[in-house]
């Protein structure tokens, strides 16, 4: 056997080509100090390297609510282990589950008007369900045809292997609708793998998903980590927001450590009645850890500011600030509801450079190359959050004008 037999199908993954293209990128900025830090959070927010003693804004912190370090979710989670008086039960949750996963979940269900699940992370949950999509098994028996957006989030994208053992996989352009439906036109059972609101910027066509979702059958997974609490009067999202009810055709994937500010991931369906299958047949969800007792209870807290008036505050602190740098510096993205602002440089050394000038004058604006955007669509990833004062956002506003904006 020649050692080019050896080499798999490589139908979905490439290892090696993805590590020649983006490992790099990683060195390069390992070596200018900007990942692989360690540092500790400080009271105003703020966080402080370890070595170094350097101080700094994280403005690349997906917790856009500030939510992460609020007093009530801190507590929460406090107050949860001490009415618990354990860490975490300690066997499969397939078997026993604690009373306020239970609750917790209910509360979610009763928020969202979804039924909820949760798992450790939303990558867990991902890995867990979305065979169960491909196969069929969690809507009607049937495997469907599984069509995978080019720019869904890793944790989707590691999947396509898994379902390619259940069904055709495609890979669709990114939000190309005319090719979704012509796969809906060509196949009787169609399963659409996207984001609602992307890491990079940017959104789904939910018009034109639902519309195909009522003409065909058409089954959509939406990951929209970005768009929770962001997005809807009770944070429900981009996704849910768009329903007046959730439909048995839909699932909606969350993770709770984005704007929820906690950790976790969520499940939002339509389904009533698939309980049991996700307790006994979604492997990491059933046989691998849960959630714990202080995560719960953060949760928990967290569920509470959602269901009162604190969250349309938060919200509106954040469209303040949204507004406030779409006016000073105007990129792709001004005028969009989420918070994430890319702005483009087109050259990997140069995004690492200007990520570096920005942390030494006190900003953490992490650098983003391939794999996270397509080569010669290098930057920086700014996210702007609610938690942070107009003072520092005009000195990083001023600070991206003087460095970064005559690169774009």
């Amino acid at each position: 056997m020649s050692e080019a037999e050896t080499y798999g199908p490589r139908l979905y993954r490439n290892t090696e080509k993805m590590m020649a293209y983006s490992l790099p990128n990683w060195t390069a900025a390992e070596d200018a100090g900007l990942i692989a830090l360690h540092a500790t959070s400080s009271p105003d927010g703020s966080l402080v390297e370890r070595k170094s003693g350097h101080q700094f804004i994280n403005m690349s912190s997906y917790s856009y609510l500030g939510l992460n370090r609020h007093p009530a979710v801190i507590q929460g989670a406090i107050d949860a282990l001490r009415e618990e008086q354990i860490i975490e039960l300690g066997i499969a949750p397939t078997r026993i589950q604690s009373s306020l996963m239970y609750d917790v979940q209910e509360r979610f269900s009763t928020l969202f008007d979804a039924q909820c699940f949760l798992a450790i992370s939303c990558s867990v949950a991902t890995a867990a369900l979305l065979p169960l999509v491909t196969s069929g098994a969690l809507i009607d028996g049937k495997p469907r045809v599984t069509v995978f957006d080019k720019r869904a989030h890793f944790c989707m994208d590691l999947m396509k292997p898994v379902c390619a053992d259940e069904a055709p996989v495609f890979i669709s352009p990114h939000n190309d609708m005319n090719y979704l439906e012509d796969l809906c036109k060509k196949h009787p059972r169609v399963a659409y793998i996207a984001d609602g609101a992307y890491s990079t910027g940017g959104m789904a066509d939910m018009d034109a998903l639902l519309e195909l979702q009522d003409r065909y059958g058409l089954f959509l997974w939406l990951d929209d980590s970005h768009a929770m609490s962001v997005i809807g009067s009770k944070g429900e999202g981009f996704v849910r927001s768009h329903m007046d009810e959730l439909n048995p055709l839909t699932i909606i994937t969350g993770s709770l450590v984005k704007g929820f500010g906690c950790t976790g991931g969520i499940i939002m369906t339509g389904r009533q009645d698939i309980g049991r299958i996700v307790n006994t047949m979604a492997g990491p969800m059933c046989w691998s850890q849960t959630m714990s007792t202080a995560n719960l209870g953060s949760v928990r807290a967290c569920i509470g500011i959602h269901e009162g008036p604190e969250l349309a505050l938060l919200q509106g602190k954040l469209r303040e600030n949204l507004a406030y740098f779409d006016h000073r510096v105007p990129t792709a993205q001004t005028g969009s509801q989420m918070p994430v602002r890319m702005l483009l440089v087109g050259d990997p050394a140069l995004s690492v450079s200007l990520s570096n000038t920005l942390l030494d004058k006190g900003f953490y604006v992490a650098p983003v190359y391939f794999p996270t955007t397509a080569r010669g669509k290098e930057g920086l990833r700014v996210m702007i959050r609610a938690d942070v004062d107009r003072p520092d956002l005009e000195r990083l506003c001023d600070l991206l004008d003087k460095h970064v904006v005559p690169h774009g």
